[in-house]
Parts: structure tokens; sequence; C-alpha cells
């Protein structure tokens, strides 16, 4: 078998192209296969309607990267006819190969999105597929272009999470609209505002799909819960354990900070390096923390009272009705303002502001613990990019490792 042949199998050509020649540079390590066509008896039809349409003329020789044939880099190459069609003008012919627009032949396009998925990290990437920074990126803007297209937007949605994650510094965020079921991010927008939020939500969600919601999990930022009831007034608004464990962490934190600052001018050190131990959740202490927290947990401390209301909180998610968890709220947050300690009191506030959330939990049973696992995700993008300087580039990363998308290019395509 010649080698015009050989790759004419291996590169999948078919008719009416052939391949005409192969090239070897061997200093360049390349291959280069030009493909072609009989100019007597091959026809083609029109891209967009189909129909047969005489050749106008032929753009400039294109070429696109393939699979390497062993270490040499391949290259196909081709003048691509254009068809004059009377209903759609002079349009270029497309060819099975390749997409539209890309200079990388299909399986090319797989194996690199493949890469991709494995290392998690463009610049390794890159580096195994010996492409630089921008042809990866525009691998991937057309993997998730492609992957939105084919999404099924009849889908039904029912529980559906919005979370915020810093993008740059200087309170930049980005707004996360997660999918609590399948446990993907549907759609990122710039910004945690009102607005951005309701467009955000409009804009990933058919109008059937928003019909469907039954609730929507998030934190206390009021702008989310705005864009909730303007766009999804059916839906109920689901404020969990792992948002209000955070609050009441903080009110912990702070308490312990006031406490210790006015222990340590009297020469006490008790409170001096226990941050973790009232912040770490009592099975995650090592045998030697447990001992020394043990002892803590006992001194008549500012501190450890509120970290008691703290963890006697957890039994608000625990209550099996909604009698029974509105019942147990009134009690905590009677018992808890009347310690009256500042940074607990405005949590209870916030909470009691914030009741309904809560007692949507008891309903709907579901936690934003798939939200965090994402953001925790979206942080590791960011940090294997080493950041990201524009929302686009962080907004395409993200829905490439954690939407979900059917990414890869199909002829039909």
């Amino acid at each position: 078998m010649i080698d015009t042949e050989l790759y004419h199998y291996i590169l999948g050509i078919e008719d009416p192209w052939l391949v005409s020649q192969v090239e070897l540079d061997i200093d360049a390590e390349t291959v280069r296969v030009n493909v072609d066509y009989d100019r007597q008896t091959a026809s083609f039809v029109c891209p967009e309607c189909g129909h047969p349409a005489p050749v106008y003329d032929h753009r400039e020789q294109r070429s696109w990267r393939h699979l390497d044939s062993c270490q040499f880099q391949t290259y196909l190459l081709a003048c691509l006819p254009r068809v004059e069609c009377p209903d759609h003008g002079v349009q270029t012919v497309r060819v099975s190969w390749c997409e539209p627009n890309s200079r990388f032949t299909l399986l090319f396009e797989r194996f690199a999105i493949m890469v991709l998925q494995a290392t998690t990290v463009q610049a390794k990437a890159a580096s195994l597929l010996r492409l630089n920074a921008g042809q990866v990126h525009d691998i991937m803007e057309r993997a998730v272009k492609r992957g939105l297209v084919r999404r099924d937007h009849n889908e039904t949605l029912k529980h559906l999470s919005l979370d915020e994650k810093s993008f740059q510094k200087g309170q930049k965020y980005i707004t996360v609209l997660g999918d609590s079921e399948a446990k993907r991010v549907l759609e990122v927008i710039e910004d945690r505002t009102l607005e951005a939020t309701k467009t955000l939500i409009t804009d990933s969600l058919s109008a059937p799909q928003r019909e469907q919601v039954q609730s929507v999990s998030m934190d206390m930022w009021s702008p989310y819960k705005g864009a909730r009831e303007a766009v999804l007034p059916q839906a109920e608004t689901v404020h969990d354990r792992y948002h209000i464990a955070a609050y009441l962490n903080d009110a912990v934190d702070k308490t312990r900070r006031a406490e210790n600052r006015e222990l340590y001018k009297m020469q006490d050190k008790t409170l001096l390096k226990t941050k973790y131990l009232w912040l770490k959740s009592e099975e995650n202490l090592t045998d030697k923390q447990r001992i020394a927290f043990e002892s803590l947990k006992g001194l008549e401390l500012e501190t450890a009272k509120v970290w008691a209301f703290k963890e006697n909180f957890r039994q608000f998610f625990a209550c099996q009705t909604l009698y029974g968890a509105e019942t147990f709220f009134h009690h905590w947050h009677e018992a808890a303002i009347a310690l009256d300690n500042r940074h607990l009191s405005q949590v209870a506030e916030m909470l009691r502001n914030h009741l309904d959330g809560l007692l949507a939990y008891i309903r709907h049973r579901v936690t934003n613990a798939i939200a965090e696992g994402l953001n925790g995700q979206i942080q590791h993008i960011k940090a294997a990019a080493r950041g990201f300087r524009r929302f686009t580039n962080f907004r395409i990363a993200i829905l490439f490792f954690l939407g979900k998308l059917e990414l890869y290019p199909h002829k039909s395509s």
C-alpha cells in the first residue's frame, strides 16, 4: 500500500476527496497530507440548503492539525471550493474531516478534549498536545458552544442553586447557577447583582423549565432572593446548613478574637492559638486536639457559650416536621438573644428574617452541598490556570470542566 492510500484510509477521507500527496519533513518532524478532488467529475452541494451547486472558485490553501503520525505532527492541507447557490449566494463547501472555521480535524479536536478533561490543566494539556494557549482556548470555546446548543431545553430542572465565587481581587464576583440534582454548572455570569442574576436565570432556562423549578438553594444575599422571586415566583428559596454554619462559625470566631484580646491583657493565654479548635467539626479533631478542646468547653468562656449555640442549631436540620422546626427555632432564637452576645444576636436576627428559607429546607430537603462542591472545583480550575484576566475565559473553563456538556465534535455538526 502506498502512502497516499494509507493516509486516505487512516484519515477517513470521503468521496469526492482523495489524498493526492504525502510530504515528509524529517527535520521539522512533520507530515503534510495534501487532499484534492477530481475537478472533472466531482459535484458539491450548498452547505445551507443541501441543493447541488456549481463550483464558483476556491479558497486559499488551508491546513488542519491532525493526530500525530508517531512522533511527527501531521497536517491535512486542501483548497476548499466555493459553490454558487441561487438562494444563498457563494458559500464554502463543508467537508467531513473538520467543523467550519476550525483549524483542527475532528479526530484531533476530540483527542484534545480528552486530554484536557484528563489533565484539567490547560497549560499541561497544551504542552502534551504541542499547542499554544490560544489554540487550546479555541478548542474549549468551540466545545462549550456545541455543548450548550445540544442541551435539552425541555429537560425538567426541579432544584437549582445560586452561589457566588470570587473572580478577581477587589470585590469582583461571578454568580454560578447550578443543577443540584445533576451536580453540574448550568451557566455563569459576571457580577452578583439583582439584574445580573435575573439575566442568568432567564437566559439559561427555557420558559417551561422556569415554571417547573421547585426550589433554589442560596445564601442570604438579597439580590439572589430578589431574582428568584422575580423570575421563579413559584419556586422557594432554600437556606441550608452549609451557609448557616458559615454565619454561626463567623460569630464564634469574632467572639473568640474579642475575648482573647481581653484575656491577653490580663496575661491569660487560654484562647491563644485555639481558632481552629472552635471552627473544625469535632469528628475531624486529632486525639490531642480533642483532649485540649474538651477542657476549653468546660470553662466559663463567652466563646464556649456561642459555640454551644452553633452546635445546637444542627438539630434544626434534623427536624422532621415544619411545626417541630419552627418551634425549635423560636426557642433557640429566644435563648440566643438572651445570651446578649453581639455577634450571635446579629446572626440570630438574620436567621429570623430568613425563616421562610430555613423552613423550605424541611420541605424540600435539598442542600447547597453540590454548589459548595462545584465552588471548590471552580477554585481548582482558577488555581490551575493561575487566575483569569477575562471573565469570558473563566466562564468557558467552568462550563468545559463542570457543565457536563456533550463536548465532542460530530461529522453532522
